[in-house]
């Protein structure tokens, strides 16, 4: 393989409408992109049955959807389509995509560390932004290609979905958890912030602007995110017992 010449985005919700306006025309250039969404209004919609012979194929929904998007598209994808799911977590997404889609179905596993907030906050350099892949099932001259495609504008980190899933619970799952304590805190900006305290709200500024929705997923089927969350009311009681003896 030497050219993407049709994308398929399935989803186009605020990560999928970024990835799909911004990210993946830079990518591949030449690539025409077809959408499936019930809520969108443009050229590019298409039927599921079309966005499933594409030849890369995103499924750019909340991760509770992803079998049941799955196991739609199964019927329908091309003989060499490759499906690249982008979610937050890996090992549970990796191995739906091995168990629902056909067993000649080709699947890179990804996760995009970044949304349009980080994008922004880069003033748009992506080589500041990494980019998690693992070839799940794959020819790897395949894979290779669409690495290299993505590693010329990113800053790409190869890592398997259990390797990812343990480090995403120890910082995203947990940042998420602290910007989530802030938010129910009310508290805003003032005049006297230190530069820690600048910090601190320019991080919720940035996780805030995700869904409930995600970081329950983030929870729910993270294999490891329960532990951290044990570990941090754990962390949190004994500094608590610390400062009132």
């Amino acid at each position: 393989m030497n050219e993407i010449s049709t994308i398929g985005i399935i989803g186009y919700g605020r990560f999928g409408s970024f990835y799909t306006d911004h990210i993946l025309p830079i990518i591949f250039p030449k690539a025409k992109i077809l959408i499936s969404s019930k809520s969108l209004k443009d050229r590019r919609v298409s039927s599921i049955q079309q966005v499933a012979q594409c030849d890369l194929i995103i499924p750019a929904v909340p991760i509770r959807t992803m079998p049941e998007v799955l196991k739609k598209i199964a019927k329908y994808i091309g003989a060499n389509s490759i499906v690249m799911d982008v979610c937050s977590v890996k090992s549970m997404p990796a191995a739906w995509m091995r168990e629902f889609l056909p067993e000649t179905t080709q699947i890179i596993s990804s996760h995009p560390m970044f949304g349009l907030s980080s994008y922004i906050n880069v003033n748009k350099d992506m080589s500041k932004l990494p980019l998690v892949m693992h070839p799940e099932r794959i020819d790897q001259n395949i894979y290779q290609f669409i690495r290299d495609a993505f590693a010329s504008h990113f800053h790409v980190i190869e890592m398997s979905p259990d390797e990812h899933d343990k480090k995403a619970a120890q910082f995203q799952f947990l940042s998420h958890l602290l910007g989530g304590v802030l938010h129910q805190l009310d508290i805003s900006r003032s005049a006297i912030d230190t530069q820690s305290g600048s910090r601190m709200f320019d991080m919720m500024d940035v996780l805030n602007s995700d869904s409930m929705e995600l970081f329950e997923d983030m929870y729910t089927y993270n294999p490891y995110a329960k532990k951290e969350l044990e570990k941090f009311d754990t962390s949190y009681r004994h500094i608590k017992k610390h400062l009132i003896i």
